[in-house]
This record gives C-alpha cells, structure tokens and sequence, in this order.
C-alpha cells in the first residue's frame, strides 16, 4: 500500500500546487489562452505532472527502461504496440457495434463533410491515443505497477493500480461560482471531487476498473507496456470515432448499459473488458500465480 500512497499523494501535490498558483498564472495567461477557469487547475496540474514525475520515479529508483515498461528491444516493442493497437481497434470496435445495434447509440445521418470528417477524426484520434496511451501506460502499467510489484504479488500491482486509474479519470472541476480569486484555484479543486459521491458513475468507474485489470494482466504476462500502450491507443480511436459519428439515445430499452462518462464506457463495457480481462487470465496467467 505504500507504493500507492505515495502515488496518490504525487497526484494530489501536482492538483493542490496548480491550484495554489491558478490566480496568478490565471492573469498570466487569461489573454492568451482559451481555457475556462475551472479547467485551468486540472490541466496545469497535468503539466506540473510531467516534470514531477521524472522525479518521482528517480526517488523511488525507477528510472530505468525495465521499471517503466519499456524493456524490450526497439523492433520488438514497436511490433508488440502495433499488435496490441489492432487488438484494441478490434475489441472496442465489437462493443460500438453492440451498442449501435442495441439503438444505445445512433448512427449520424452522413454530412456533405463525411469523408473530411472522417479523415480528421482518425487523424486526430490517433494521434490522441498514442499520446493518452504513452503517458497513462507509463505511469500506471509502468511506475505504479512496478512500484507495487517489486513489493508483492502481481494481483495487488493490477488491483491497486487499476483502482487509481479508474478513480482518476472522474475529478471533474464543476465551473467556479463567482469572479476569479486569490483562493478561486482551491475553491475549484475543493469542488472536483463531485462525482466520488454518486452512483451514476459507478457503471463507468467499474468499466474503467476492468480496462485497468484488462491492461494489467497484459502488463504482468508481457513484462512490459508496449501492448498496453497500442491496446490504450486503439480503445480511444473507436471512442473518438464513436461519439464522432453516433449519438446517444436516452430513450433506448438498452440505453442504461452505457454510462454518463463518455456515452461508451458503462455495464455493457464493464461486461465485455471483463470477460475479456477474465478468459486473457484463463489462457495465459491462471498458471502463474496472477
């Protein structure tokens, strides 16, 4: 548990320094940068992470291909991230399609702009998932687990690793209540924490738990994040291009199975990655103790 301690605290210092400073640098940065207010803690947090986590893992002597995950031999690692990409495109691409043939989602009538449409949404959506899935993957298969393994068994490095990465994904600063202030950064970051306290969000925190567990089995059975990485990257292009090009249909028998977090990640996500995180155990790790 110490491991995961002191990632959590990490985090929290990287949220509670970006809200210290959110005044100034708001005024620094108001006329230049299009970002609403209570968007600005979150974000500069992200960045005060990057820098911050080079020393994290230097403290904790996890500054080494091996213990980030990136162990294995260029050519191989870029095959293994290739794969694991297609894998990713394949798996999520399933569960669109049940969700569009349940009417949870609706196709969007084509647009004159489809194929200009479609070209910028895969571009763009590859290259967000490259770049979501290089930095989550490094921090939570890579850091976090390696810190939690070298000290016990795989199940608690997938287990608590996967429970951070769900939680994570649903602080959320509400808009700020009032004229920007000395103390508007910890008011905002006070009032991020909302959606811990409901229970619409439990169908996508358990959707995001089982990507977690999913990606952790890999991770343990591969020795290293390369296929985490292409898995992550391939889930976050079929988003994209999902929410891109369906809506959702509250009025749908079925529409419960997908959550409020992103319209895809809800009780059918969670049934599906979890079967696959289940038979993944069954065919390569049911023999290894994990």
């Amino acid at each position: 548990m110490r491991p995961l301690g002191i990632f959590i605290g990490f985090l929290a210092a990287c949220l509670l320094l970006s809200a210290v400073v959110h005044y100034p640098l708001h005024l620094l940065l108001k006329d230049l940068v299009d970002v609403p207010a209570h968007k600005q803690v979150t974000r500069f947090g992200k960045l005060l992470a990057v820098p911050g986590f080079f020393l994290l893992v230097r403290w904790l002597d996890l500054y080494s291909r091996e213990a980030l995950g990136f162990g294995s031999p260029r050519p191989l690692f870029v095959r293994e991230m290739l794969i694991g990409w297609l894998c990713g495109i394949v798996m999520l691409a399933i569960l669109a399609g049940a969700l569009i043939g349940l009417e949870v989602r609706l196709p969007d009538p084509p647009q004159a702009a489809f194929w200009g449409d479609l070209a910028r949404t895969l571009s763009g959506g590859l290259i967000a998932g490259l770049l979501v899935g290089l930095v989550e993957e490094s921090f939570f298969r890579g850091a976090l687990f390696q810190a939690i393994r070298r000290r016990g068994p795989a199940l608690s490095a997938i287990t608590l690793s996967s429970l951070l990465y769900a939680a994570v994904h649903f602080i959320k600063p509400l808009p700020l209540d009032g004229p920007v202030g000395w103390f508007s950064g910890l008011q905002i970051l006070s009032g991020a924490f909302w959606q811990f306290g409901t229970w619409a969000t439990l169908d996508s925190f358990l959707a995001l738990f089982m990507v977690g567990l999913f990606l952790g089995l890999v991770r343990e059975h591969r020795g290293n994040i390369a296929c985490c990485i292409g898995l992550h990257a391939g889930w976050v292009l079929v988003i994209k291009c999902t929410r891109e090009f369906t809506h959702s249909n509250p009025a749908g028998e079925w529409a419960f199975l997908a959550g409020n977090y992103d319209g895809v990640t809800g009780w059918l996500a969670a049934l599906w990655v979890g079967a696959l995180a289940l038979a993944y155990w069954a065919l390569f790790m049911r023999g290894r103790g994990a």
